[in-house]
């Protein structure tokens, strides 16, 4: 079950990238994420983990994610498993004159998949407004 949000920021593709690539910042302007911790050492890249805890709707869900596609300014895969449900996570950035385009979803299978897939559709969506209103908020 695949799920995704896509917005339009004014910003180019390098600033918005600067502000997801800080992770560790993203519970100080992210209500549902509560905290996210790098596991790996080093710059992210493919085989980083990521420990992300996380509240959607009433339920706080800790998440081992593993990047699996990784190229910087453009796209982030990460999987993990939570509940006796697969989660795939994207982060896409796509340049479009001097804006980006930004799209976060995921596909989910398993126990819980439907419950998943609602949840991640609207932290989803969080994300990008959150996104974009800390980029265009700043400037």
């Amino acid at each position: 079950m695949r799920f995704e949000s896509s917005i339009d920021i004014n910003a180019p593709v390098e600033k918005v990238w600067a502000l997801i690539d800080r992770l560790e910042e993203w519970p100080q302007w992210m209500p549902s994420i509560k905290k996210i911790e790098r596991i790996s050492t080093g710059p992210l890249t493919v085989g980083s983990q990521l420990s992300v805890t996380a509240k959607v709707s009433r339920l706080t869900v800790k998440l081992l994610m593993t990047i699996i596609e990784f190229v910087p300014e453009r796209i982030v895969v990460m999987r993990g498993r939570a509940l006796g449900t697969d989660l795939t996570r994207f982060y896409t950035l796509e340049p479009v004159d001097d804006r980006t385009k930004v799209t976060i979803g995921g596909d989910v299978s398993g126990a819980l998949a439907w419950l998943a897939r609602r949840g991640g559709q609207a932290v989803s969506a969080e994300i990008a407004q959150a996104v974009k209103k800390k980029i265009e908020g700043s400037e």
